[in-house]
């Protein structure tokens, strides 16, 4: 696997080149494994990869055999190449890299991206493995991003907010127009979208002559209690799901998510019993999202990223904490929203340590800090990640959440692994 590894890195973990040219090449070199695949694809700013984990729950509880891939990873590269969540072998996803990077070197004329080559990955293991549906996570975007040269069945968009600016667009409707490039010719559409960026999307869809089925207008829901809500369609009416996600903001996912179903039911006539629907929502997994490492006082991993993402995480707090402030460990990315970021978290927050994350995209420590003065009162500054997370640990009595970026929740899961520590405890 070194040698694979090794090759990854040597394109760049951060390398955007945003084209459909070089992943197509490659995948014709493959004789086209997308292309016999029975795809979803989901895109959108926040909740995508969620929505794609709680689908393939869904599908895989219904006895199907699903693929599932998903970006970034949190600890192992593995983690986002799965069929039925067991993740690809070390040895097949060895393999499929040195092979691709075999065929790249002689058919490219330029690198492909350190995405492009685990998605060419991902879709010849799944043809491989011969799965029924093959879910997959938009990496940025939509348009150009390497899983769009997929055919889908259905296209998910989540929702719309400013991220990727300096890529996308800076503005919602030029990002919608991006994410939307997900849209094919009569696919139906399931969407959590509204406002301008809903308008893009049915502009775009009207375009492709394809259905849009929206949050709120053809399917809704309503949390009952805790962890449980009901659903409503046009075909489902189910009262009382279970759902096995922590965060308030994971009832909009899977409500996206069994609309998904729904329209596999409705335009397809893939029926899948209740039950097992309601077994996939109770027992579908996602790391690093509303993830509780200590009970009491609890500690919280959670990668949101960006404004909304901040807003959605602060309610889900409030909500299962009533009256409680946290002590925040925060990292983050420089091309993120760091004000208007911090500035969601400040009300809930007793203090804040700022770090960096282990990225050459990293937003550098002091700069962090300094926004994070603004805010919040008692703020302290500890570049090391380990240093920061052993000193978070050491106030024990107080409520702590780790966030601002999936890359430092996986810095974070490497430590505990690392140090083979369970720091739970109540």
């Amino acid at each position: 696997m070194r040698d694979a590894v090794n090759y990854l890195n040597s394109l760049g973990l951060h390398r955007i080149n945003l084209s459909l040219d070089r992943i197509s090449t490659i995948l014709e070199s493959f004789d086209n494994p997308h292309h016999k695949l029975t795809c979803i694809i989901i895109a959108g700013t926040n909740g995508k990869g969620s929505v794609a984990a709680i689908t393939a729950s869904i599908l895989g509880a219904a006895g199907f055999k699903v693929g599932l891939y998903t970006s970034p990873h949190l600890v192992n590269l593995s983690e986002r190449i799965r069929v039925n969540d067991e993740e690809i072998s070390v040895s097949d996803l060895s393999r499929l890299i040195m092979k691709i990077k075999g065929k790249a070197s002689k058919i490219l004329t330029e690198r492909p991206t350190y995405f492009e080559v685990l998605t060419a990955a991902a879709f010849e293991f799944f043809h491989e493995k011969q799965v029924d549906y093959a879910v997959l996570e938009v990496g940025m975007g939509g348009r150009f991003d390497a899983t769009n040269v997929a055919n889908p069945i259905i296209s998910v968009i989540t929702n719309i907010y400013l991220d990727h600016t300096e890529y996308l667009g800076n503005n919602i409707a030029k990002i919608a127009y991006e994410k939307a490039g997900v849209i094919k010719h009569r696919v139906p559409v399931v969407t959590g979208a509204d406002g301008s960026a809903l308008n893009v999307i049915r502009t775009e869809a009207e375009k492709r002559s394809a259905t849009v089925l929206c949050m709120g207008r053809d399917f809704s829901s309503k949390s009952e209690k805790e962890a449980y809500f009901s659903y409503r369609g046009h075909s489902f009416n189910l009262i009382d799901l279970e759902l096995s996600l922590p965060g308030l903001y994971q009832i909009n996912n899977a409500t996206l998510a069994i609309a998904t179903i729904e329209t596999l039911y409705e335009r397809f006539g893939i029926d899948i019993d209740e039950k097992r629907l309601r077994t996939g929502l109770s027992t579908a997994a996602w790391e690093g999202r509303m993830e509780t490492l200590r009970l009491n006082p609890p500690l919280i991993l959670d990668g949101a990223h960006n404004p909304s993402s901040a807003y959605a995480l602060r309610s889900s707090l409030t909500h299962a904490y009533p009256e409680k402030k946290f002590l925040f460990l925060i990292g983050m990315l420089a091309d993120k929203d760091h004000e208007n970021y911090l500035k969601q978290l400040s009300s809930i927050a007793e203090g804040m340590i700022i770090t960096e994350i282990p990225s050459e995209r990293h937003m550098p420590a002091e700069d962090l800090a300094n926004i994070a003065r603004r805010y919040v009162d008692s703020v302290r500054l500890i570049k090391d990640p380990e240093a920061a997370f052993i000193e978070l640990k050491k106030k024990n009595s107080t409520p702590a959440c780790i966030t601002g970026s999936l890359y430092l929740i996986g810095a974070i899961k490497k430590l505990i692994i690392g140090n083979s520590a369970s720091i739970r405890k109540g």
